[in-house]
């Protein structure tokens, strides 16, 4: 769990300190957000997944990912310096279920094998 907070934490800073020029609607800031927030949900996964179900490890990573996610382009919202973006929402949340869709699928192949 500490690799988690430590994780969401640099998120954090990163997301909140000064950048020049716009930082939104760029096709490689829409795959920064969907990696990170894919990362992020994968660290919660591994966090979740000794104590629950691998279905409820998904659900609960998904909508923690996401919500920190949306949390964190309230606050730029709120930073002259930053501005929230819909569509940064939308690639943390696709994100988080691609890469634990594919966290899943490699932990069935796994023990498949």
């Amino acid at each position: 769990m500490i690799l988690t907070l430590l994780w969401l934490f640099l998120i954090l800073v990163f997301s909140t300190i000064p950048v020049k020029g716009l930082q939104t609607r760029h096709l490689s800031d829409t795959v920064i957000h969907f990696v990170l927030y894919g990362i992020t949900a994968v660290l919660f996964m591994k966090d979740f997944r000794s104590k629950t179900s691998m279905k409820k490890s998904a659900v609960l990573s998904i909508i923690i990912a996401s919500l920190f996610g949306f949390v964190i382009e309230l606050i730029q919202s709120a930073i002259p310096w930053r501005e929230c973006s819909f569509s940064d929402m939308m690639a943390n949340v696709s994100g988080a279920v691609f890469f634990t869709l594919l966290y899943i699928l490699m932990d069935y192949y796994r023990k498949k094998i």
